[in-house]
């Protein structure tokens, strides 16, 4: 696991740098007087957005990266197993989710807008959700179908972002009262994000179970 780890970590080292940045930009801005506030989060509101699309989707950069440099094939000559690869793996994108978390939590911090929360909600278990679905042919086919990945995260991802997270922020922002609406824009965040949950622990040992049936470059 610990090699597989550290290979990820150090190819998304500048993924980490955006999201450390970022947190502190947002930190820095919370702090900041309320009148000077609207100013710096025209800006923040891009970065931020910026920043959670390169966490939640940087499994795919990692593995386009190695793909296209084909630096991996050394550490898989290194002695490990494959379950161990895999292992590392998912705890980096825990990680990723983590990081993740405290972007938004910081983000939360500054613009003091709570309902927000079921808009990173949705999209933190549609990313989960994608990722899941990715990793069901990762045993399989390891980094083969990598196009195919960013094509499976963009679409979902676009939708969630234009169909939900906008949706809340303008009933919101407008103060419309649509009880209609009160299923799709709230109770459904907490559902997806049970379900993407559900779907990564159970894609982790369907491929702990099938990984070992399959070459691995």
């Amino acid at each position: 696991m610990y090699k597989q780890l550290v290979l990820n970590l150090f190819h998304s080292r500048w993924i980490w740098y955006v999201g450390i940045a970022t947190i502190i930009i947002n930190v820095i801005t919370a702090l900041l007087p309320s009148d000077v506030q609207p100013i710096i989060l025209q800006f923040t509101s891009i970065l931020n957005l910026l920043s959670i699309i390169f966490t939640t989707s940087s499994y795919l950069s990692i593995h386009d990266f190695m793909r296209k440099n084909n630096n991996h094939h050394f550490f898989y000559t290194l002695p490990n197993s494959k379950k161990e690869m895999l292992k590392g793996e998912y705890v980096y994108y825990i990680m990723m989710l983590l990081l993740t978390s405290l972007i938004i939590g910081s983000y939360l911090a500054t613009i003091k807008e709570m309902y927000y929360i079921y808009g990173f909600i949705m999209i933190i278990g549609v990313s989960l959700i994608v990722m899941s679905l990715y990793y069901l042919g990762f045993a399989k086919y390891w980094m083969r179908h990598v196009f195919t990945g960013y094509f499976l995260y963009a679409v979902p991802m676009i939708l969630t972002y234009m169909f939900h997270f906008l949706l809340v922020r303008n009933i919101n922002e407008m103060n419309l009262d649509l009880p209609s609406y009160e299923m799709v824009l709230y109770h459904t965040s907490f559902y997806t994000l049970a379900i993407g949950i559900i779907m990564f622990v159970a894609t982790y040992f369907i491929n702990r179970r099938n990984i070992t049936k399959y070459d691995m470059i």
